[in-house]
Order: structure tokens, then sequence, then C-alpha cells
């Protein structure tokens, strides 16, 4: 029923990425209602082409406008003048000030050709100064969606490898930069923190490494399970000898902002890993569902009033997306609601959310309802939950889930 494209250790090959398939993928979303159905070609056509290049500069750097320059001066169009063939970089208009690039070459593809040696000597140059960094378009907007200020508390849970961490400590000290009082004042230097956490040592080591490039003094890396990110506390302002003695009062130490980009199926990157065009199940929603809402959920109690959280995946599927926002907003009861982003990151071609879905697991779909549906002699996977149903209709009017975006290949 799949083709992984790994047969001869190509999976990138232009002729096999077309026979990549998998007829259970299709059924699935197809039902789902994903896209409409006039878009449902383009977008595995889409999953089928090769992911491009994309990179942004950092927006705090200081090597920021020199880093501009040389790449629309120079080697931009040097790229165009000796690849007549290729699509000219596109600049992300979607990305504050400009500052985010588009080739259309794959990875390999910057690798071999000696056309595009310059520009790839001057990316990995840049990339190992902090000039730089490579992250996919998609995994962009999450940060710029948390809107974060030079003073807030940021908590990434799910950090690694780090990309999104990296953007995050931008946004920080750009932004003071950008304040004529934090400038003065602190040298430019934010007074807000990036704590960055990881489940695995091992991937916290790894996005130690990339975000040392920033060389911020903003920055705190944590390894703890995201769901159960231990409570911290701080003493409230009060003199030395006050602090001294035992009876010093403490309060909760909360965060501003909160992204929780949580593990998931990852059936949207399918264009990188072409392995999942064979792994892939209607299981794997199912299985991560109960951790991303854990995850969701423990997020919300580690935020201050007012403050803003952004829960994100990469992946399609509505019972790790809708499903975990719907029932994280259903157990809030009312402390929490959906933002409206319609506004935000103007350029970006986005869909709305789905406000309805159907529960599909390896034995098929679960349509019977909340008390109905295990019936006798049914089957299903022992944790498929209630969680995972979509809204009643006053739910749906109450929770809005049409502002959650969607961010489709094909767009």
């Amino acid at each position: 029923e799949a083709y992984d494209g790994f047969a001869d250790h190509d999976a990138f090959d232009e002729r096999k990425m077309a026979q990549l398939r998998n007829d259970r993928f299709d059924a699935y979303y197809q039902t789902q209602g994903v896209v409409p159905p006039e878009e449902w070609d383009a977008m595995m056509a889409s999953f089928r082409a090769p992911l491009p290049l994309t990179f942004r500069v950092n927006m705090s750097g200081k090597f920021r406008e020199s880093t501009r320059r040389k790449l629309v001066d120079e080697l931009f169009p040097a790229i165009v003048k000796d690849n007549p063939e290729m699509k000219p970089p596109k600049c992300l208009r979607w990305y504050p000030d400009g500052l985010a690039w588009q080739i259309d070459v794959p990875k390999d593809g910057l690798k071999k050709s000696e056309k595009l040696r310059g520009l790839r000597e001057f990316l990995v140059r840049a990339n190992e100064v902090g000039a730089i960094t490579r992250q996919e378009a998609v995994s962009m907007i999450p940060p710029l969606l948390l809107d974060v200020k030079p003073h807030h508390r940021v908590l990434d849970m799910c950090a690694a490898p780090g990309s999104k961490t990296f953007q995050l400590l931008e946004m920080l000290h750009a932004r003071a930069a950008d304040d004529s009082d934090a400038a003065s004042a602190s040298g430019s230097v934010p007074s807000g923190v990036v704590v960055a956490n990881d489940a695995s040592l091992q991937r916290a080591n790894l996005l130690t490494h990339q975000t040392k490039r920033s060389n911020s003094p903003a920055l705190i890396v944590t390894n703890h399970q995201a769901q159960k990110f231990p409570f911290l506390r701080e003493t409230e302002a009060c003199t030395n000898e006050e602090r001294e003695t035992a009876g010093a009062s403490t309060m909760a130490y909360r965060f501003d902002r909160v992204l929780a980009d949580v593990p998931c199926s990852g059936d949207g990157t399918l264009r990188k890993s072409p392995d999942l065009w064979k792994k892939w199940s209607p299981a794997s929603g199912v299985d991560l569902h109960t951790l991303q809402l854990e995850i969701a959920t423990h997020a919300a109690r580690l935020l201050k009033v007012g403050g803003r959280l952004v829960y994100s995946t990469c992946s399609l599927n509505p019972l790790e997306d809708e499903a975990v926002v719907a029932a994280l907003l259903r157990r809030s009861n009312g402390a929490l609601r959906l933002a409206d982003v319609s506004s935000s990151l103007p350029g970006l071609e986005r869909r709305p959310g789905m406000n309805t879905w159907r529960v599909g697991d390896v034995f098929g779909w679960h349509d019977e309802g909340h008390t109905t549906r295990d019936l006798p002699g049914s089957r299903k996977q022992r944790n498929v939950t209630d969680t995972m149903f979509p809204p009643t209709e006053t739910e749906a009017k109450n929770f809005q889930l049409e502002r959650c975006v969607r961010v489709m290949p094909h767009l």
C-alpha cells in the first residue's frame, strides 16, 4: 500500500518522489476533509515535491544589515544570472522586515551545484556566527504569533532542536534594542528571559549547541518532561535581611508567553521525511492526543493571567490539533479564549481551523458519539478518549475553533 522511496537510498530523486503514496493516508484525510476536494491533488503534489531551502536573518544581530545587503545586492543577483532555469529567490512577505527568504532548491541540490557554491559557503559561515538560521518557513510562524516583548518571561516547553528558541531570543533582544528606555538603561539587554526545555537530555544538549550562537545572557536550558515541568517559586521583593529569614514569602513564577510545540505524528513533514509515507497509520494521532493535551494543560497552568500560549504541531490531524485545543478550552471553563490572529502576519496564506471531524484509528471510524460509541462487539484502540471528539454545536460557537491557523503545503 505504501512506497517509502528509500529502495536506492535516494528518496529525493524526483521520479521516486512522484511514486510516494500511502492509501490509508489518502483515505483518512479525504474523509476528514482537511482541504476541499478540488485542492487535494495540489496538496499531494506539494508533499511529493522537495522541500525548498528557507532561512532567515537574525533580526537582532549586529550583522543584520550587512548580511541582508550581501544577499540582496550580490548573492541573489548572481544566482539569477548563473541559474536562469531557477526561480529567483523569494522574500517571505509575511516575515517581519523582509528578513526571511525561500530558494527553490532542495537541500542536497545546494550541496551539489557548483553554481550555488558562493551562496552555500556564505550560508555556512553566516550560520556559524549566528547571522542567519536555516529553518523551515512554517516553523518560523509559532514564535512570531507569540508576540514576544523584551520584558517577557518566555517558556519553550519542547524546544529542541532549537531554531524556534533562537528565534524567540532574537525577538527578545531586537525589541529591547528598539525600546529606547531599555537600550539606554541596559545596553539593549532585555529584562526578560527564555527558558528552553526538552524532555530528552541528548536533545537538550543539541539545543544548547544550537542556541549558543546567540551569545544571549537571557537563555536558560532545562531538561524536564514538558507535562511535568516544575512550578517555580520566586521570592517577593524584600530586603536582604527579610530574604534570609525562614519565613520569607514566595509566589509562583509564571510566564508571559508559552510555546508548546508538542511531539506529534509529523505527517505535515512528508516532504523532508519521506519514510513517513510508509510508517503513517491512523493510530499515530490517537496515540499522541493524550500526551499533547497534558502538555497543553500544563502550559496553561504555567501561564500568567493575560499571557499568551501558542500550541502548535506539524501534523494535519485534527485529533492532534483542534481536538486538543477544544479539550483545553473545555477544561479551562472560560479562563482561556482563542485569540484572533487573522490580521497577524499579513501575506501568510492560511486556512481556518476545523469545527468538526471524525475519530478514527486502526480499527476504523468511531462516530456513535460520546456515550454510545462503546457498543458491544465494537473494537477501538484503548486510548481513544472522549476528548478526541468534536465539540457540540453550542461549544463550537463558544470555542471559535475557526480561529486556529492551518498552514498547508500547497498554499
